[in-house]
């Protein structure tokens, strides 16, 4: 061990001179080259005695310490002869923080109860930063003294879940409660407290290194960024998200007599998604997050997620106006610059449930509820279609022997080896084909799109035939319109049917004041053709007049019938030459990848098992975040490509 003045004479005999070295470079060159020495010993020969200090430093060694402690090349040399023992021949403190486990090793064995782990959550700033504090517009420059303290936990990505020390710091001048990531203050308008989300944190950074997912349990970012990622690339659960760090996490760094459980749970996991989430967004527009203080944490950011979920139903996704060379064609034909946009659109099931009543988009109480609160009334009416009769005690339909017939049908297909069969059928169909999904509830209630069809017997004599909706309503699909180049543009639920007006609507709201595709690619365009180009409204027909309604090659090919002929002569992707072009050998090919959808398809309906129980609000956000995910994926890959993606103007 060297004692501070026998470290003075060493470098005093190394001719270092010590008017110009700060006591912060010889911490910072301890420590480096304490973390180098398997590097510096691998530059030198085999004859060199691991066990003894090497009289000099590598070269590259003394380029990185000369960059790091702002050091010249020559003190260097000068502080490894004089320090060098120090560093090969580490003293029991200097193991101690030689590395970031040897610290956490350090403070569970010595911090005890006080200092249990190297990190602690404290508030970014250590003055107010209310400008209406009357602290603040005196210019008083008052440090915050009035903390509270109190133990929790830290899921970490490298280190497993940590005991922490939180501290939350309030003004005494305009009472604003400073914490972790957030602040609490009182609404100017509403005199109500609500949290608000802090626009900057520790050097800048647009997000904090640590969120607050519950009262005592904080997730860091990474971990939480790490999550989002394998929802969206692996469609991993927050359950499977939840059990995975739980069985990785043998760090053991918890005592036994800390007061809070270490117990990872599925919805810390949603409620970092969220968060991150809602800050990337709100950073990406320039604002703050705001939420309210009060009420229960599963609440707490729906209006927010609801905010943002209007955004993009009004403002469409960032990628809206997305154009490149895949999905835009440009060409001269008789000397004139001609562009050619295209875009295509399929339906997809996801599913969430919904109100019973068709057409109805009122957010369920729930999401085993059968009606929104709107409709709620009819909780007591018979659930076979048509029959408004009031129900009996303890069931869904009325006294019509039919009815409890067609009841007890549906009961019975909840049951035994009927409801494992089509699970397992539901299974392959979610990795599969993701056209039409037949669902049934993990319980005792089964999930249907639309009314079932129950045979039953009229008084023994013949049997009919009574459609009926006794288990949970879904929506029906999800619609999409991609670019060629496989960017998605759009969402719309669609709750009752894929029907055509709907699709015609969707395609209208979406490019209307924008720039309109030259072609609308849908499996289904003869029938949607006849729809715009006969509609009532002039401003419909007038919308599709320059617009190409061809069917997509695939589904032309397979799906449509020779003997259409309208189909033949208005939608056959061949009558349209902008869509091909002829290759080096002369032959001709499609521009545009026409299949785009039914690619996405494949991958989107895979999270159909995620998202069944979402309620309306966060299904949208989920679904919204994973095509914000999908489109920043994209647009890297295709500057990679380097077809240009761009805007237009």
């Amino acid at each position: 061990m060297v004692s501070l003045a026998q470290l003075v004479q060493l470098l005093h005999n190394a001719s270092v001179d010590l008017s110009k070295i700060l006591i912060s470079q010889l911490i910072c060159f301890v420590l480096l080259c304490s973390r180098l020495k398997k590097n510096i010993l691998l530059l030198w020969p085999s004859w060199q005695n691991p066990n003894t200090t090497p009289l000099i430093l590598p070269d590259e060694t003394i380029e990185f310490l000369h960059r790091t402690c702002n050091m010249d090349h020559s003190d260097i040399e000068a502080c490894w002869t004089a320090m060098g023992e120090v560093v090969w021949h580490q003293d029991v403190m200097l193991q101690s923080v030689r590395s970031d486990s040897a610290l956490q090793d350090t403070f569970r064995a010595n911090g005890g109860h006080l200092y249990p782990s190297p990190i602690s959550l404290w508030p970014p700033t250590p003055v107010c930063i209310n400008p209406r504090c009357p602290y603040v517009s005196a210019n008083k420059c008052l440090k915050l003294q009035g903390a509270v303290e109190y133990e929790g936990i830290l899921y970490t990505k490298e280190r497993g879940a940590m005991s922490v020390r939180v501290y939350q710091i309030t003004c005494e001048g305009c009472r604003v409660v400073y914490h972790h990531d957030y602040y609490v203050t009182t609404h100017p308008v509403t005199e109500r407290r609500e949290r608000v989300y802090y626009e900057s944190y520790e050097n800048g950074k647009p997000l904090p290194d640590v969120i607050q997912v519950c009262k005592h349990h904080f997730i860091e970012v990474s971990l939480a960024a790490m999550w989002r990622f394998s929802m969206f690339l692996c469609r991993t659960s927050a359950t499977s998200c939840c059990q995975t760090y739980t069985a990785c996490d043998t760090y053991s760094n918890i005592q036994s007599s800390w007061s809070i459980v270490p117990g990872l749970r599925t919805e810390y996991v949603y409620n970092s998604f969220i968060i991150l989430s809602l800050l990337d967004w709100h950073h990406t527009q320039s604002s703050q997050l705001r939420v309210p203080h009060s009420g229960g944490q599963e609440d707490r950011f729906d209006a927010a997620m609801q905010d943002m979920n209007n955004f993009i139903q009004i403002n469409g996704q960032p990628e809206l106006n997305h154009r490149c060379d895949r999905c835009v064609r440009q060409f001269t034909r008789d000397g004139k610059g001609i562009f050619v946009f295209a875009v295509v659109c399929d339906g997809v099931t996801v599913g969430r449930p919904t109100c019973h009543v068709a057409h109805c988009k009122g957010r369920l109480p729930s999401t085993k509820s059968a009606f929104c609160d709107e409709h709620r009334s009819k909780e007591g009416f018979c659930r076979v279609k048509g029959c408004n009769t009031a129900v009996t005690a303890g069931s869904k339909s009325c006294e019509n022997p039919e009815h409890k017939t067609a009841e007890r049908k549906y009961y019975e297909v909840g049951q035994s080896t009927f409801q494992l069969k089509h699970r397992a059928e539901r299974a392959r169909q979610a990795y599969k084909n993701t056209d039409t999904v037949w669902d049934a509830e993990v319980d005792e209630d089964l999930d249907t799109g639309s009314g079932l069809i129950y045979e039953v017997t009229d008084q023994g004599k013949k049997k009919k035939t009574v459609q009926a909706q006794f288990g949970r309503k879904r929506t029906h699909n999800e619609q999409l319109i991609i670019s060629p180049c496989g960017m998605i543009l759009a969402r719309e639920t669609f709750y009752h049917s894929e029907a055509f007006s709907l699709v015609a609507n969707f395609c209208k709201s979406t490019f209307e004041n924008r720039r309109k595709p030259n072609h609308f690619i849908y499996d289904t365009n003869c029938i949607l053709s006849k729809f715009v180009r006969k509609h009532p409204d002039p401003k419909m027909r007038e919308f599709f007049l320059d617009i190409g309604l061809a069917v997509d090659v695939f589904h032309f090919k397979s799906k449509h019938k020779e003997s259409d002929t309208y189909c033949g002569q208005n939608c056959n992707p061949y009558e349209f030459p902008e869509l091909l072009y002829e290759d080096r050998n002369g032959k001709l090919k499609w521009y545009f990848n026409t299949s785009i959808a039914e690619q996405t398809n494949t991958w989107f309906g895979r999270y159909h098992p995620m998202c069944r129980e979402m309620g309306s609000v966060f299904y949208d956000f989920f679904l919204n975040q994973m095509i914000l995910l999908h489109n920043v994926e994209k647009k890297k890959q295709l500057t990679i490509d380097k077809v240009n993606p761009r805007y237009w103007i």
